[in-house]
């Protein structure tokens, strides 16, 4: 994948938790879908919170959810929540000068990958993910989207 590893984990949980929007996921429901390692999951559930993009409701039958319209959110959001501004901000062969200084051999071809990239970011929200297909999780690092009949 093209992102962090924390991008990753915090795009599967709200693409987790956009199947049932309205349902409390407990951090053990969301850990026993998608075998993300509990300590990182915690502390993926709080960065998540604190941004807005889900609600932590405390109690016995507390849990988390997604605060808005599924067609509120975009991948984009995701990824600026997880922190993760590689695409944007970094050079393709990893030259820290490159943007501001003598620009290496690809980085123009890679400005035109890296704004295709934020276009579909920024257009696909999780309403369009929970539209596309049922959840199958058929291991800790893997997701597929299998067509409704």
């Amino acid at each position: 994948m093209i992102f962090s590893k924390t991008t990753e984990y915090a795009l599967r949980i709200m693409n987790f938790m956009a199947m049932d929007e309205k349902k409390l996921y407990s951090a053990n429901d969301i850990y026993e879908n998608l075998r993300i390692p509990f300590r990182y999951l915690r502390k993926q559930m709080t960065i998540l919170s604190k941004s807005g993009l889900i609600i932590s409701v405390q109690g016995k039958n507390g849990g988390y959810r997604i605060s808005k319209s599924l067609s509120e959110i975009s991948l984009l959001d995701i990824t600026r929540v997880a922190g993760d501004n590689k695409i944007n901000n970094e050079c393709f062969f990893g030259f820290k000068s490159c943007a501001f200084e003598k620009k290496c051999a690809m980085h123009y071809k890679w400005a035109a990958v890296r704004k295709s990239i934020n276009n579909v970011l920024t257009s696909t929200t999780l309403e369009e993910l929970k539209k596309t297909g049922t959840h199958n999780f058929i291991s800790k690092n893997s997701l597929i989207f299998t067509k409704k009949d």
